[in-house]
């Protein structure tokens, strides 16, 4: 069941809830089989959640960001070059790769940035936070 996140920006809860879902996404997790890609670091401050994604070598271009939902996709599409016959490589470290992630919020998204710093993909996420409404509810 999906939760919606209609707390008050004032409430004290609203980072627990930021808190919750970043536990649960990533308190747990356990990269299988080496080094998950690409490399990313998620955080929050004052109130914003940040995600900073290693994307060194691939082009504004080559980065598709979406937002539906809950659900935030980040797809890097690198075209695949042939190697150069004439050249040997004695180490090889740096990949030059697709990817394709998605992360389930769990809170619907007011507003978001991106940008490449240094290689960099720098995204941030507002979540959204219901304007105060009081009202009166009728008992029937």
């Amino acid at each position: 069941m999906r939760q919606a996140f209609f707390v008050h920006p004032d409430h004290p809860m609203i980072d627990d809830m930021i808190n919750q879902f970043l536990t649960s996404a990533f308190g747990n997790h356990k990269a299988t089989g080496g080094t998950k890609f690409p490399l990313t670091d998620v955080y929050v401050k004052d109130g914003i959640v940040y995600f900073d994604i290693a994307v060194a070598g691939f082009a504004k271009n080559q980065i598709t960001i979406e937002v539906n939902d809950e659900i935030l996709r980040i797809i890097g599409n690198k075209p695949k070059q042939e190697p150069d016959p004439n050249t040997v490589y004695y180490k090889k470290d740096i990949a030059e790769r697709s990817f394709d992630v998605a992360y389930n919020l769990q809170f619907r998204v007011a507003d978001t940035t991106a940008e490449i710093v240094d290689g960099i993909l720098k995204i941030t996420l507002t979540p959204l936070r219901a304007e105060k409404d009081t009202r009166q509810i009728e008992i029937k």
